[in-house]
């Protein structure tokens, strides 16, 4: 213990150095970001391609399905997924946690520009997107007003948008809900009829008139000049005057030509009113409190200026703010189980100077973890918060060991406290290194392990404990010795009264032990039986559910509207089920609701009151909304659930052919699973498909006609979606332009039969002479999963019911249900994310006691007594977790066995503490039972007092609400395992840990009897 006689040996020197490491941790906790989340690369790569007015069954034969087939070429794509509808393809791959998507995002583009003439000539663009959770948007912002705010674009953009966006932090701002102008130029049918003009050569005649190009350079007078011929148009007069054939007719006598905002597809309602969306990104390392607070402070000096007045501005969703009240909740309740863990110091210490001494290890270490994380460019979030939290209880067990050892020395030895105090540290060092680094392994197998989005967030959990251990392991070998040889030895150092009486209780009883072997052996049996009686199928007294459902004071209402409807409608059904929650707002504990339409979706968010102000629970206040919901006509409004941890819940999938054959499936089957006990609001993403007019191409009187199928097409296309032609300029920047027929010329079908074709020829034909036409249903949306059509089947789950109650009910529907040929069915991303999530923590679980027991194999240079500690510490915490959840009545979740990965580490400091003492009496020429005796009288106080110090620090957070992130999982369940864990594992294994010490110990010595007689050596017994 070089470090620890150079602390005894230079006091000053000691203290000036972790002064200055505080300082300086003090400092870094100034200048750390406030995060959120950490800036996590998330492997996925999202592929959005806009094709605005074509048809589901376009999209994906022209687009989705030559896309799909290339990225499909890419390394490592663990999942692919598409959506085609009919104004887009969107394409999601998702990698393995462990690919570097920057790489991998260049890769997608160059494969998409490998197939991009196979694409439609009016694509305009591709869009490539990686992200990491520091890219989403840090503050919502809604808009409303009581005038029209539809033609406000320009208005917004210039007084608001531009405004935050020079705000120092913000990276992207985005206005949703109101649309730049756009040059519109519809077509009058009649006129293009009557003056003979194709709708093509309008098309190509506008595109060629508006250009710009460089022609070069020319000498004049020795001085050089660019040439650049100037085509682009600069007033929406010159499109109109625009001359488009040889009679000088223009543009403005068969077309409309003007500039206006797009016709709205969409709208968004905030209490009732129409809002407009502004969402806001901070650039990567900025502290997120501070950017909010920066952008509210802009925002409310915007909301004073003239042209503001009559609008409101409201912070629908603001990060910084739920940052700053998730690192609040946790430093409340670390400073809450700290205060605790100091008083319960004090009752066991009985002086204030020593109880300084051994909780200054607490402030130092915290400190100089917050110091570490800034050097080491990590920001403080709810991770790393999560990290100082959980490790404040266990601050104190090296120095309670290190500080119990030193007095009891000095006691032996008054005349002489810094070799007393270095004989004291020496005593118990290994054994504390031991504890500490047991502690820190069960990290390993997360951080080096498979890569998960749950291993990958809780390595930065585990670099904060890992940080803060070690500094308190070094702090308890050389500062809290150096204090601890030079203040006054406490009265009764082996504890009061209570605790003398409590020791020779615990004497008695291992010597009952050690004297009854057999009845020993057989209470350990019924212990055990007793452990696992919570989990036998019988009782099943606790619920295992990987990612419980979520129901927080934040409720998702989707409307499942039914095929396609005009805006207004759907909005109407909007305004309906607002009119009912805000009749009932008290009633329903209703704080705000925010809704979003459009014309085939819709969707309410109702945020209800916090539950201090609550007066029903979630799901009481479900229960009442459901009662009385209005019916609406178009669709079927439900609550939706998200699973805790970001786990899908229940969904089932049907892969095949044909869309058409899919939906109906989907639709028997959802209303067998309505039947399943257990399943809620079971629905299918399957949809019966919009009304459609199907245009046949009758190729042989086309060919006769001079026209192809394609040509056909594309004037179609342009007549009813329109075409989106090169930008307009004008002072303010690029504005589109937008050909298309007007609304009152494709209205009926009959409208559609004269449209006017010309032919090579230049002939007039119309569509009606070349096609046919019949009605259908064409489906909104064709999703695909791993390049096959799917549909997918989702469901709410009833109170006390979890995935892994309903999967084998369900299983066995399935066998019943007969499918076609071709077609398959799998369960959905939840099953597979709850089984993948149970299996690694299982797999990491067992590494990590793995890498204890070697590390105790080290210490105690024997291969038997670890098991002593893994059977008599570890198993019996995992019972003791299972006692615990069965007696309040909670479910075990991935929360709770991120608490068991954490608590095998934990548990054995004590065991090895003892065992270790143990050896050591052992060789100073006690007999095993004395030994084992004696060990347990000095241990059983410092084992109190590091367990009773780590139970409180948790307290506050087991018996709260505090959830990560504000909205996340709670966090109950892992402080709760460790709490339960701890505690019984600590009784238990006070008493059974000697024992089998015991029983390993004539184990070996029977074994080593057994060797040498067979090499005929004499043995000597070590009692």
């Amino acid at each position: 213990m070089k470090h620890t006689e150079i602390a005894l040996r230079r006091p000053v020197t000691t203290v000036v150095v972790f002064v200055a490491l505080a300082l300086t941790g003090l400092i870094a906790s100034r200048l750390l970001p406030l995060e959120k989340f950490p800036d996590i690369e998330f492997p996925g790569i999202f592929v959005q391609i806009p094709y605005e007015g074509s048809t589901p069954e376009e999209v994906e034969r022209l687009i989705t399905r030559p896309v799909e087939e290339a990225l499909a070429t890419l390394s490592g794509v663990k999942r692919m997924s598409s959506r085609s509808n009919d104004n887009m393809a969107q394409i999601f791959l998702e990698f393995d946690w462990d690919q570097s998507m920057g790489a991998k995002g260049i890769e997608a583009r160059a494969k998409v520009d490998g197939v991009r003439h196979q694409l439609p000539k009016d694509v305009r663009r591709v869009f490539v997107f990686t992200g990491s959770l520091g890219d989403q948007p840090v503050l919502q912002l809604r808009i409303s007003s009581d005038r029209d705010l539809s033609d406000s674009y320009d208005m917004l953009d210039r007084i608001l948008k531009r405004r935050i966006e020079r705000v120092p932090g913000v990276s992207k701002v985005e206005l949703h809900g109101v649309e730049p102008r756009e040059v519109r130029i519809l077509l009058q049918s009649d006129r293009l009829a009557a003056h003979g003009v194709s709708i093509d050569a309008v098309r190509n005649l506008l595109e060629r008139s508006n250009f710009a190009v460089s022609a070069g350079r020319i000498t004049d007078g020795g001085a050089r000049f660019s040439v650049r011929p100037k085509g682009e148009f600069e007033s929406t007069a010159q499109i109109a005057n625009l001359v488009i054939d040889g009679a000088n007719l223009r543009l403005g006598d068969v077309a409309e030509v003007s500039l206006r905002s797009p016709d709205r597809e969409y709208g968004r309602h905030l209490d009732r009113s129409y809002a407009i969306g502004v969402s806001v990104s901070k650039t990567t390392g900025a502290n997120m409190v501070e950017v909010t607070d920066r952008i509210m402070d802009e925002v409310q000096r915007i909301g004073e200026l003239p042209q503001m007045q009559g609008i409101k501005i409201f912070d629908l969703d603001n990060q910084g703010d739920s940052v700053r009240e998730s690192l609040a909740d946790l430093l409340s309740a670390g400073l809450v189980g700290a205060l605790l863990a100091i008083i319960v110091l004090y009752l066991f210490l009985r002086q204030i100077s020593t109880t300084l001494i051994v909780t200054a290890s607490v402030p130092f270490s915290l400190m100089i973890t917050l110091g570490a994380l800034y050097f080491a460019d990590l920001s403080l979030n709810i991770l790393t918060m999560m990290g100082l939290m959980l490790a404040v209880g266990m601050l104190v067990d090296n120095a309670v060991v290190v500080t119990e050892s030193v007095f009891r020395h000095r006691e032996k030895n008054p005349d002489d406290p810094v070799r007393a105090t270095l004989t004291g540290v020496r005593e118990v060092g290994l054994a504390v290194i031991a504890g500490t680094a047991t502690t820190v392994i069960v990290f390993l197998p997360i951080m080096f392990g498979t890569k998960t989005d749950i291993t990958v967030f809780l390595t930065h959990v585990a670099v904060t404990i890992i940080v803060a251990l070690l500094a308190s392991l070094l702090i308890a070998q050389t500062l809290v010795p150096m204090l601890a040889a030079r203040v006054k030895v406490p009265p009764l150092a082996t504890g009061g009264r209570a605790m003398k009486r409590l020791a020779d209780t615990y004497v008695r009883a291992l010597e009952w032990i050690l004297g009854n072997p057999w009845k020993t052996f057989l209470g350990i049996f019924l212990t055990c039986v007793i452990g696992v009686l919570p989990i036998m199928p019988p009782l099943n007294l606790v619920k295992f559910d990987a990612f419980p459902q979520d129901s927080g004071r934040r409720l998702f209402m989707p409307y499942y509207i039914e095929g396609q409807h005009p805006l207004e409608r759907v909005e109407a059904s909007v305004n309906r089920i607002e009119e009912y929650l805000f009749a009932n707002k008290e009633a329903f504990n209703i704080r705000s609701v925010y809704s979003y339409y459009d014309k085939g979706e819709a969707s309410s968010t109702l945020l209800l009151t916090e539950d201090d102000e609550a007066t029903l629970s979630t799901s009481e206040v479900v229960a009442l909304i459901e009662k009385n919901l209005p019916k609406l006509a178009i669709g079927n409004p439900s609550f939706e659930f998200d699973q805790q941890g970001g786990g899908s819940g229940f969904s089932l999938q049907l892969s095949g052919d044909s869309t058409t054959r899919l939906n109906e499936l989907g639709a028997d089957l959802s209303r067998i699973l309505e039947q399943v006990e257990g399943l809620e609001d079971v629905r299918s993403d399957a949809d019966a498909g919009e009304r459609e007019v199907q245009v046949q191409v009758d190729r042989v009187r086309a060919a006769n006609a001079g026209l192809t199928s394609s040509d056909v097409a594309g004037a179609i296309a342009i007549a009813m979606r329109g075409q989106n032609l090169r930008e307009f300029r004008d002072a303010n920047g690029e504005i589109g332009v937008r050909l298309a027929f007007r609304e009152s010329d494709k209205q009926t079908v009959e409208q559609l039969t004269e449209l006017p074709l010309y032919t090579s020829r230049g002939e007039r034909v119309t569509l009606g002479s070349v096609a046919s036409f019949r009605l259908g249903r064409s489906p909104e949306t064709i999703r695909r999963t791993d390049r096959q059509t799917a549909v997918v089947l989702t469901a709410n789950l009833a109170e006390d019911f979890s995935l892994e109650k309903v999967k084998p009910v369900v299983e066995k529907l399935m066998a019943e249900f007969s499918l076609p040929p071709g077609y398959s069915w799998k369960f959905g991303r939840g099953f597979e994310r709850n089984d993948e999530t149970q299996q690694m923590m299982a797999t990491n679980i067992l590494l990590g006691i793995a890498c204890i027991f070697l590390v105790m194999a080290a210490l105690f240079e024997s291969l038997l007594f670890p098991f002593a500690i893994i059977l008599g510490s570890i198993v019996f915490s995992v019972l003791g977790v299972f006692l615990f959840f069965a007696a309040t009545g909670t479910t075990f979740s991935f929360m709770a066995s991120i608490g068991i990965m954490i608590l095998i580490g934990v548990v054995v400091n004590n065991g090895i503490v003892l065992v270790d003492h143990i050896n050591n009496l052992r060789t100073s020429g006690l007999t095993r039972n004395k030994a084992i005796i004696e060990a347990g009288r000095d241990r059983l106080r410092p084992i109190l007092m590091t367990v009773a110090t780590t139970i409180l620090g948790l307290t506050p957070l087991a018996v709260g609400t505090t959830q990560v992130g504000g909205d996340g999982p709670p966090y109950f369940p892992m402080a709760r395992a460790i709490i339960g864990g701890l505690a019984f594992s600590t009784v238990v294994s006070l008493l059974v840990v000697p024992a089998l010490y015991a029983y390993f110990d004539s184990l070996s010595q029977w074994t080593a009897k057994l060797m040498r007689t067979v090499r005929q050596e004499p043995f000597v017994a070590k009692h």
